[in-house]
């Protein structure tokens, strides 16, 4: 066989930009260019067909913000190409406008594509003319690519279904899910994208498994007619723990292709070294693998059964990152070890890693593979710091620098931030236990004076009011006479107002980002196992239960913070609504506070009705003021009454023996109200919501028959009970 002509080279030359790793045109194509009598035509059929590919290059690195266009102009030149070459075998301008839709979103079509790429493509390895080996070699890995390219592709189109769902609910948890359409349905579109790649996709991974929560109060009904035949889908225990090792298998393949993106150098990282790496998830397991571990007890008369056995602890590290919004901690360089608090951490969101998952291998052993890219969480392509670049490989890639290179290195650190942080439950049941055990030593940080030495403490976003009123409560010193915060306060997270920008005090670009990147040189953080099973009578498994001790030590310290009610002895009903909430509106609120309303007058009472309120403007009360008017509020309470959700865990300033009636649902990963009240020795009172597959994200709850009666009473025997209590308890 001759060499290919000068225009074929070319043509070679550009589509290996497009696949570098194998691509060439098909035997066909070039023994049609050389062999052909009639050479001139040939000639001027490839110059044709280079020039419409050319103009598909061009496209696809438009700004995609001109997709009309690019798509308009891209399927006239597709049209174009074909006309100018029919060769039944020609894949290039399939695959060129496949990744132009790709570009632009068009997934379907894309998809479509690619299929017809990779039919072209295998015809020539079918056809009964002899192709050398090497030729073979290549067209056998431009199929493999092919392929890859068609799952990437169809897993976008399905994402982009799951993605419409949630836009339309304005988003699971900051929206609502409204009574037309429930999490079944993006259940079903997450279990076929988990069905694409050989391995699954770690995110999808973790997004079924949220999702299965959320249907865990279905109807049977409900259940039957989106599972029919399917036995173990109506056993709620069992696929409570469905979803709880799914979330345990997506940390355990993100891991997998975070020591993949080691070989990358990501972020910093080198090769793993033998016996250097592993998935650290736990309290106890923190402590065994972490450079240093201080346990730590309380008093064991007043705290006697309360900690099961749980380790609780200062861990310290040496030479770590903290990556993502929920501060997850690494090892640097070629020590890969992930230290994960529990299973619900979303690590796909929080470490740099490749996407190992669309190839068949990705064990230790095995070198980096070429096809892999840098996985971009949330389409975040600014994520740890990085930026769009060259790969080694000559790909486009997200490129994720040494954090070093950016500055962002702390000499000492002072985790608080972690899991979630920004939610008010884990605020206050995780990170406050945690500025409580360590305040003395934040207190030391604050008060240097020098410079040189970079010394700070990691807190969640004060952009939320609640922890810039808690810091202010628990840690006056971190803010000087004039109301600034230290410099030593760095705050961690996005911001939640994009128009306040990322100036701030205490705070910097690298970590106040959507997926912030910091190195520390040594790190301290308080750590404790989590309970793996629900509080009784909820079967299945726990989510996010800090352990009792913990939570009565912040307690102790918080209320001896704030002045005592002047009147401790009345009684008094707070109801927390969540009227403006855009997810579990009561149906019933009305009446309930109306029955709540007759109660108090029959009984001497005080209604409150509660509803958390941000600080907006300079009328409002300052966030350390309703910060202290809250932990007032639900210490003088006598009996707590609301819906699931954030204001509830303000339970964790009531009296011991004040009575908590929550209405809520009865599956074990909402156990948080019955542990924190069982933790403070409150008087916990369920009350069942009517089933609904929505559950956590249902923009409306509504109670069972007789469910505001069963209240009523509740509240009656509560504010009954307190008549009955020792006053010293008061």
């Amino acid at each position: 066989m001759h060499r290919p002509t000068t225009r074929g080279a070319i043509l070679i030359l550009a589509i290996g930009q497009l696949f570098p790793h194998s691509s060439v045109p098909s035997a066909k194509f070039v023994n049609a260019i050389e062999a052909s009598s009639d050479q001139l035509k040939i000639d001027q059929m490839v110059d044709e067909y280079m020039t419409h590919l050319e103009t598909l290059v061009q496209l696809l690195h438009t700004d995609e913000h001109k997709s009309t266009d690019i798509i308009a102009k891209g399927r006239e030149a597709f049209d174009k190409a074909l006309k100018s070459f029919p060769d039944e075998t020609v894949v290039h301008a399939h695959a060129l406008f496949a990744k132009i839709c790709v570009k632009v979103g068009l997934y379907d079509e894309a998809t479509n594509l690619f299929e017809e790429a990779i039919r072209r493509a295998r015809l020539s390895l079918s056809s009964e003319e002899q192709i050398d080996p090497s030729s073979r070699e290549e067209t056998e890995s431009l199929v493999s690519q092919l392929y890859l390219e068609r799952s990437r592709s169809h897993n976008l189109l399905i994402e982009s279904k799951v993605l419409q769902w949630h836009t339309a609910n304005e988003q699971i948890y900051m929206g609502g899910i409204p009574p037309e359409t429930s999490p079944w349905h993006p259940l079903s579109y997450v279990e076929l994208q988990l069905g694409i790649f050989p391995l699954p996709h770690p995110q999808t991974l973790f997004e079924k498994a949220t999702l299965i929560t959320l249907t865990l109060d279905s109807p049977k009904e409900e259940i039957q007619e989106m599972k029919p035949g399917d036995k173990t889908a109506l056993n709620a225990t069992a696929r409570a723990w469905e979803a709880y090792e799914s979330y345990q298998k997506s940390q355990s393949l993100a891991f997998g292709a975070y020591t993949q993106g080691k070989k990358r150098y990501l972020a910093g990282g080198q090769p793993c070294r033998d016996g250097g790496y592993g998935l650290v998830v736990g309290g106890t397991a923190w402590a065994k693998s972490a450079w240093g571990s201080n346990p730590f007890s309380y008093d064991k008369t007043k705290d006697a059964g309360q900690s099961d056995d749980l380790y609780m602890g200062i861990i310290t590290f040496q030479n770590v990152l903290i990556s993502g919004r929920d501060a997850v901690i690494s090892t640097y360089g070629s020590n890969c070890n992930v230290f994960a608090r529990h299973p619900y951490v979303n690590l796909p969101n929080n470490i740099p890693l490749v996407t190992a998952w669309e190839t068949p291998i990705f064990e230790m052993t095995i070198e980096d593979n070429p096809m892999w890219a840098t996985y971009i969480p949330e389409g975040d392509t600014s994520a740890f710091g990085g930026h769009v670049g060259k790969d080694s490989n000559g790909n486009d890639a997200l490129l994720i620098p040494d954090p070093r290179s950016n500055n962002a290195v702390f000499d000492t650190a002072i985790l608080l931030s972690g899991y979630a942080s920004q939610n008010y439950f884990h605020f206050i049941t995780e990170v406050l236990p945690s500025l409580v055990v360590m305040r003395n030593r934040i207190k030391d940080i604050i008060k240097q004076e020098h410079t040189d030495v970079n010394d700070v403490v990691v807190v969640p976003n004060l952009q939320y009011e609640f922890v810039e009123g808690f810091l202010r409560l628990l840690l006056p010193e971190a803010f000087d006479d004039e109301g600034r915060l230290s410099p030593h306060i760095v705050q961690w997270g996005p911001w939640k107002k994009p128009s306040v920008g990322s100036s701030g005090i205490g705070g910097s670009t690298y970590s106040l980002s959507a997926h912030p990147i910091v190195f520390t040189k040594k790190l301290a953080t308080v750590m404790w196992d989590q309970p793996k099973k629900a509080p009784s009578p909820l079967s299945g498994p726990a989510h996010c239960l800090t352990p009792k001790p913990l939570i009565r030590a912040m307690q102790r310290v918080v209320l001896k913070s704030v002045d005592k009610p002047t009147s401790q002895l009345s009684n008094m009903i707070v109801y927390c609504s969540r009227s403006s909430s855009s997810t579990r509106k009561l149906a019933e609120e009305d009446e309930l506070v109306s029955r709540l309303r007759q109660i108090a007058s029959k009984e001497g009472a005080e209604l409150v009705v509660f509803e958390k309120q941000a600080v907006t403007d300079a009328t409002a009360t300052s966030p350390l003021a309703d910060v202290k008017d809250t932990i007032r509020l639900f210490r003088s309470a006598t009996v707590v009454v609301g819906v699931h959700g954030a204001s509830l865990a303000n339970i964790a300033f009531s009296r011991k023996g004040t009575t908590v009636i929550e209405i809520g649902f009865g599956i074990p990963q909402a156990g948080h109200y019955l542990h924190l009240a069982e933790s403070l020795e409150l008087n916990y009172v369920g009350i069942r919501l009517k089933k609904n597959s929505r559950s956590f994200g249902a923009t409306e709850v509504s109670l069972p028959e007789a469910g505001v009666d069963n209240i009523a009473n509740a509240v009656v025997e509560g504010l009954l009970r307190n008549k009955r209590r020792d006053p010293d308890e008061l």
